[in-house]
């Protein structure tokens, strides 16, 4: 893999990673169910809550994942 392949591949996954909300344990409250609504990175349903922790998420979960592949 050259240097442009690895740049894209690490582009598009760290663009795929969001800090949001997402509902864990579904369905929501809303939905009738017991779920609660989390914050944090709704590709790895991860539970995370301030932008710093976000960026040590694709720091040391994400970005190592990637170049191992």
């Amino acid at each position: 893999m050259d240097r442009q392949e690895l740049l894209r591949a690490l582009q598009r996954e760290i663009l795929r990673h969001q800090f949001d909300t997402f509902v864990d344990e579904p369905p929501s409250m809303a939905q009738g169910g017991r779920g609660i609504v989390c914050p944090g990175c709704i590709a790895c349903k991860k539970k995370i809550f301030t932008m710093p922790q976000f960026m040590e998420h694709i720091a040391y979960d994400v970005l190592p994942k990637i170049i191992q592949q």
